[in-house]
C-alpha cells in the first residue's frame, strides 16, 4: 500500500482557495452602481474608479476579506452618449487577480435636473474570469428610469442579463436608489440590488443575493464621489460590503 504525505501548509491553502472559489460565484459584483445621467461630455474623456471590500466565507470557521477594483475609461461620442471600457481586478490574501472587463455604450437624452422624468439606456458586454479560471461572457441591457421631485430623486435600473456561453440563460438583476439632496454638493440615501433572478423563476427572489446600502454622494466640480455600506438581506448575500466610486472629470 502506497502512502503519500501532504504538506499541511499546501493542504490548508488549497482548502481556503477551494472555499473562496465556491463562494466567488455569489461574490459582490465588480460594479455596484445604479446608473443615472452621469456620462462623459461630448468629445471629452471621463474616468471612474470603483473599489469594494467584503468578507468571503472560505470555511465554516474562517473568513477572509476580498478587495475588488473596477477601472473605467469613458469617452463622449455624442452629446447624449458615451462609450466605455472597464477592467476588473481583485486581491485576496495578498494574491492579485485579473478578472476580465467589459465594453459599454450609454445613451442619456435627458440632462435637465429640473424635469420630472428622466430616462436612458445602457448596453454592455461583460467578460468575467473568476480565480478558479471559469469564464463567463454575458450581454446586459439596462433601462435607466428616474424621477426628480424637488429634493428627492428615485432611479430604477431593471437590468436583463443574457449569458453568451454554450449554456445560455436569461436573468433579471434590478437595482434602485432613492436619494435626498441636502445641498448642491451632497446627497444621502439608499440603494438596493438583487442579482441574477432567473426569468422563469422570479418567485425565488428570497433565495438570491439581495443587498441594501446606505449611501452618500458628494460632488466636487464635475466629479462625483459615492460612498456606501451594504448589508446582505438573504442567506446567499454578502454579510456586509463597503464600496467607493470616484467618477472623475477634469474639464
Amino acid at each position: 500500500m502506497s502512502c503519500y504525505l501532504i504538506n499541511p501548509k499546501i493542504f490548508k491553502k488549497s482548502l481556503i482557495l477551494f472555499g473562496l472559489i465556491s463562494f466567488y460565484s455569489q461574490a459582490a459584483p465588480f460594479e455596484i452602481k445604479v446608473h443615472d445621467e452621469l456620462i462623459a461630455e461630448y468629445q471629452q474623456s471621463a474616468y471612474e474608479i470603483e473599489t469594494n471590500l467584503y468578507p468571503a466565507l472560505v470555511s465554516p470557521n474562517q473568513k477572509a476579506n476580498v478587495f475588488q477594483t473596477r477601472l473605467e475609461y469613458g469617452y463622449g461620442v455624442s452629446r447624449n452618449s458615451e462609450l466605455g471600457v472597464n477592467v476588473y481586478l481583485s486581491n485576496y490574501n495578498g494574491d492579485s487577480f485579473f478578472n476580465g472587463g467589459k465594453i459599454s455604450h450609454m445613451y442619456i437624452p435627458t440632462h435637465d435636473e429640473k424635469g420630472l422624468w428622466h430616462y436612458g439606456v445602457k448596453n454592455e458586454i461583460n467578460y468575467i474570469k473568476d480565480i478558479s479560471g471559469a469564464e463567463t461572457v454575458f450581454y446586459e441591457f439596462t433601462p435607466i428610469l428616474a424621477m426628480q421631485l424637488q429634493e428627492w430623486r428615485f432611479t430604477f435600473n431593471p437590468s436583463i442579463d443574457i449569458t453568451l456561453n454554450k449554456t445560455s440563460y436569461v436573468s433579471f438583476s434590478p437595482s434602485a436608489k432613492l436619494v435626498y439632496n441636502l445641498t448642491n454638493m451632497l446627497d444621502i440615501g439608499a440603494e438596493y440590488y438583487t442579482d441574477n433572478l432567473p426569468m422563469k423563476d422570479l418567485y425565488s427572489i428570497s433565495q438570491q443575493p439581495n443587498t441594501a446600502y446606505l449611501v452618500m454622494n458628494s460632488k466636487y466640480g464635475n466629479s462625483v464621489f459615492n460612498f456606501g455600506i451594504g448589508k446582505g438581506l438573504t442567506s446567499t448575500s454578502d454579510s456586509w460590503v463597503l464600496k467607493m466610486i470616484a467618477s472623475l472629470s477634469f474639464d
